[in-house]
């Protein structure tokens, strides 16, 4: 059975926000092998861009890119760098699952940019779908376990922020730049490898960087390199090229549910009565999502 586009574009948007949604669970146990955010992200990309040349030469996707293409890939990269620099940071001024609350700020980001500038039309479902999921999200992370008062910051809030309009910037340059009629591997390659050396000005060109000599550190670093990068940043095209920018983004409401079920079934965490509300309001705004005005979903936005 041959599935729509759209179908494939709803997929797509699902497993690149669980992919995402993974950042933590290999990012957070990196900083106690004495890595900093900057050198797991720098680590993160560099490996990224090694794991997915193979990936290019063997389905035979020609490196060469254009000015614009060029242009358009290195501000996505700006943009990537930007959002995962705030958002690991941001670790280490609040709690893991108040960070990622925050972050889903970008849906609303991304609806009001693509309405404002591109004259995308807002729908009803849209708005509902978000105002469902950000519901959702306050009853999984702070309802019936109120914040300590060291565990969210006026750093940590900015920085996730930042994060989330980083995050939200990139999604519509992919659909409304040169980036857009790249492969999605393509796109993915690019946007490591001019965000790499980024990073590495940033570690003072290897002068502040630790080399972890730990087997567990590597392994940690290639799952962080593979999970919520190259699979999320690969999945997230796709599916902003088939359902369009607002839709992908709304669907990223999965990335905290990926992490509330990584707790329960990796560290003991318990499922309470508010994480289960708000697991339904989430799954409801998805539904939404795949449920709602298809013809103004899948509607061709113009290009870029």
């Amino acid at each position: 059975m041959k599935l729509s586009p759209r179908t494939i574009g709803l997929f797509c948007g699902a497993v690149a926000a669980a992919a995402y949604g993974l950042n933590p669970l290999f990012a957070v146990p990196l900083y106690k092998f004495g890595l900093t955010p900057v050198m797991v992200l720098f680590f993160r990309f560099a490996l990224a861009s090694v794991m997915l040349l193979p990936v290019l030469l063997i389905k035979q996707i020609g490196l060469k890119i254009d000015r614009r293409e060029a242009w358009a890939s290195c501000l996505g990269g700006a943009l990537m760098v930007a959002s995962s620099l705030c958002l690991y940071s941001s670790f280490n001024h609040m709690d893991i699952g108040l960070a990622m609350t925050i972050l889903f700020v970008y849906p609303v980001i991304v609806a009001v940019v693509m309405s404002v500038f591109f004259g995308e039309k807002v729908l009803w479902s849209t708005a509902i779908s978000i105002l469902l999921a950000l519901v959702g999200l306050v009853f999984i992370t702070c309802i019936g376990k109120p914040p300590k008062a060291d565990s969210i910051t006026l750093a940590g809030v900015l920085l996730a922020l930042g994060s989330s309009l980083s995050y939200a910037l990139y999604i519509v340059a992919v659909r409304k730049t040169a980036m857009h009629n790249m492969p999605s591997e393509k796109l993915t390659f690019y946007t490591v490898v001019f965000g790499t050396p980024m990073f590495f000005v940033l570690v003072e060109c290897g002068m502040n960087l630790n080399v972890p000599s730990q087997l567990a550190a590597w392994g940690y670093l290639l799952g962080v390199a593979f999970i919520p990068t190259i699979i999320a940043l690969a999945f997230m095209a796709i599916s902003i090229d088939k359902i369009g920018a607002t839709p992908t983004a709304i669907l990223g409401v999965l990335e905290p549910v990926t992490g509330l079920l990584v707790g329960i079934l990796l560290y003991n965490e318990r499922l309470t009565v508010y994480s289960t509300l708000g697991i339904i309001l989430i799954f409801a705004a998805v539904m939404l999502v795949i449920v709602g005005d298809r013809k103004a979903v899948t509607t061709q936005e113009p290009e870029a």
